[in-house]
């Protein structure tokens, strides 16, 4: 797959692309299937297929308060992207030029002129140009003027509960721990990357080491302990981990501790996928360290149960 870092005034290799166009937040079951149908199609008709999205998401270009926004990375939408297919993934710098482009402006110079679309895919509520104002309505009508084809998504129901595919959902579920429901929707355990750093050795001391890592840059999930799978050196191992602050031990900083099961290495330095399968409980500080390793115990027998029944 070509990543195209874009902004209003690159410049693009003319194709004649099948584009769908999204924020595609998290790449769940519901975008899967739309990007599943748009590479079908486009391999069948021997054409380009590709993606646009933006960064920084437009929402959080409008409220620079909604920190911890995204599900996903580019990196990882970058590799999700490549590994369902995809040709060309064009990330479009959202910034004050772009959110002030108007709707006919945004149609003529971004889908006509820099990416010449033969198709183009949007959801039935996608909305574009400056204040929200273009809409389906007038993406048929230019569709028409400069040629190219339209298709409108319709929503996409989740048979699990009979609602629609939502990545406002899925940030609602990863706030609240609900990670086997988060696991559902995106037909894929969500995690948390990162090398594995230095810490102050206390879960060693207690016989219980961690791998730990720092928080990344994108949605935090409830604070507590979860089951977990560590992706290592291709490798898949069953353990625990803890996100949050310690506050038993006065812990400051959110930090991700994770305890793989069956292992015993120095992996210092190297780079952990942990993904997050079940909440098993919340955060709390202990009014000591016999009753917090007393809880460590109940955790991983509660943890080492839930993987034995998966």
């Amino acid at each position: 797959m070509q990543t195209h870092n874009i902004n209003l005034e690159s410049k693009v290799e003319g194709h004649l692309f099948h584009l769908a166009i999204g924020n595609f937040d998290g790449i769940h079951l519901g975008h899967q299937q739309i990007i599943n149908s748009l590479v079908k199609e486009s391999k069948k008709l021997n054409k380009p297929s590709a993606i646009l999205s933006f960064t920084p998401h437009p929402r959080q270009f409008f409220s620079r308060e909604l920190d911890r926004y995204q599900i996903l990375s580019e990196e990882k939408k970058r590799s999700i992207f490549s590994n369902l297919g995809i040709d060309h993934y064009f990330c479009l710098q959202f910034d004050e030029a772009l959110s002030n482009l108007s709707p006919l402006d945004f149609i003529k110079r971004i889908i006509v002129n820099q990416l010449k679309v033969e198709k183009l895919m949007v959801g039935y509520d996608f909305h574009f140009g400056k204040d929200r104002k273009g809409n389906t309505n007038l993406l048929f009508e230019h569709a028409k003027i400069h040629g190219f084809h339209l298709e409108i998504i319709e929503p996409i129901i989740n048979s699990k509960n009979e609602e629609p595919y939502s990545s406002t959902a899925i940030r609602e579920c990863i706030r609240q721990g609900k990670m086997e429901e988060v696991n559902l929707f995106l037909g894929r355990p969500w995690s948390m990357e990162g090398e594995v750093i230095h810490g102050d050795k206390r879960a060693r001391k207690m016989n219980f080491p961690t791998a730990n890592i720092m928080p990344h840059d994108e949605i935090y999930p409830l604070r507590g302990v979860y089951a977990v799978n560590v992706k290592f050196e291709n490798k898949n191992y069953k353990g625990i981990a803890n996100f949050g602050i310690r506050p038993t031990v006065e812990g400051e900083k959110l930090l991700l501790e994770a305890h793989l099961f069956d292992f015993d290495r120095d992996i210092y330095g190297n780079y952990l996928t942990v993904e997050f399968l079940a909440f098993i409980r919340g955060e709390k500080k202990f009014e000591n360290f016999d009753l917090l390793i007393k809880q460590i115990n109940k955790d991983i027998k509660i943890t080492k149960d839930y993987h034995l029944r998966k």
